[in-house]
């Protein structure tokens, strides 16, 4: 799964949701008629005029909802169907997402049926959004299954285990209770944090992350323990899953979080010889700036930079962003030079406002350095 899903625009032909079209019913329905040959091909390929009227998740929710009126009523026929569809290759990735919404939707009483299903599937497409209905539904069955999936020899159902149970997932349904107590998915962590795959270990990363917006001194106090408990051989991999899980934090200056990474807020530190290229930007146009950074202390100094823009808001009040920009070892009363260019250009996440902007240089959790720069749109 990507990290950030596509605009869906329908200018864009780019768009994540032309996957969903004539051409994939085309082969969805092939693949599908080869093991149930009652499948009427003609009837389902009609959708297509109807899937141009819709954005992505409509797409899917339209293509489930015909696989239901046209697969055998009974739910274990027609999962067992689906699963022999994907044997030809035909089908994978995104092409696959009317499945999971498929067993996610009709599967939810069926529960080590569609689980085992969804363990199939996502080993060719994520199931981590179509598990979290079942975690809502059936806790404990299903937090136990994925306990055992996080044992699984293929990376894949290792990484659905712990991305599924993501309290935050990103495009996926919030798990309130999880959000409250981050505790019940912790054997899971625990059973991932020295996996040999960094795709899992990224994933274990993202939902410590994910914790520390909501219990950052439990995150803490997790990896702190990690850290003492990881042997030679392992001691990098912890060090890596620290960095990522503690981003957020280490982003607002959290003290705690910081000296986890070895990072010191009271660095002796100051900021010189700040440049931008200009005070007034319009859209399409890059910010550039550099500055030097001067140690003031006789010892080596362990510095995380990051620079935060203040958005103006359609009320004209500023929402401040935090960008990661540097980070890097000091010498004794070193100096180092840091450039960067930020593009000022459209994105479907934020709506830009003409007015004066405020750009901001924190070193170690603290702001060094700000000064105010105009957007005219």
């Amino acid at each position: 799964m990507p990290q950030q899903l596509d605009t869906q625009s329908a200018s864009n032909p780019q768009a994540l949701k032309h996957i969903f079209n004539k051409l994939l019913l085309e082969r969805m329905s092939q693949a599908i008629g080869k093991v149930y040959p009652p499948f009427n091909q003609q009837c389902f390929l009609e959708l297509a005029q109807e899937l141009e009227t819709v954005e992505m998740k409509g797409r899917v929710l339209l293509i489930r909802n015909e696989l239901r009126n046209q697969l055998p009523q009974d739910f274990s026929q027609a999962v067992k169907i689906l699963l022999q569809s994907t044997e030809c290759g035909a089908l994978n990735g995104f092409a696959l997402w009317p499945y999971t919404e498929f067993i996610q939707a009709y599967g939810l009483e069926e529960v080590k049926l569609s689980l085992d299903a969804l363990k199939e599937l996502t080993r060719l497409f994520t199931s981590e959004f179509a598990v979290r209905p079942f975690l809502k539904r059936h806790p404990s069955y299903t937090l136990q299954y994925l306990e055992t999936c996080a044992l699984d020899k293929d990376v894949h159902v290792r990484r659905w285990a712990c991305e599924g149970t993501r309290p935050r997932l990103p495009w996926g349904e919030r798990l309130q209770e999880f959000v409250r107590d981050p505790s019940p998915p912790l054997l899971i962590l625990e059973r991932l944090k020295f996996d040999s795959e960094l795709y899992v270990r990224k994933s274990v990363s993202n939902h410590l992350n994910d914790i520390a917006k909501d219990h950052p001194d439990w995150v803490i106090t997790l990896l702190s323990s990690w850290k003492k408990s990881a042997g030679t051989e392992d001691a990098a991999k912890i060090e890596w899953i620290i960095h990522r899980a503690l981003r957020t934090l280490i982003k607002k200056g959290h003290p705690e979080a910081l000296k986890l990474i070895d990072v010191s807020q009271d660095a002796q530190i100051k900021i010189t010889e700040f440049k931008i290229n200009q005070k007034k930007f319009t859209i399409g146009e890059q910010i550039e700036f550099e500055f030097r950074l001067q140690s003031l202390s006789a010892n080596p100094q362990k510095v995380v930079i990051d620079y935060i823009i203040h958005f103006v808001k359609a009320n004209q009040s500023k929402s401040p962003k935090v960008f990661k920009l540097k980070a890097l070892m000091l010498p004794a009363k070193g100096v180092g030079l840091i450039t960067k260019s930020h593009h000022l250009k459209k994105v479907t996440t934020r709506t830009h406002y003409p007015g004066l902007h405020l750009l901001e240089i924190q070193v170690n959790g603290r702001v060094l350095h700000q000064m105010d720069w105009e957007l005219r749109v």
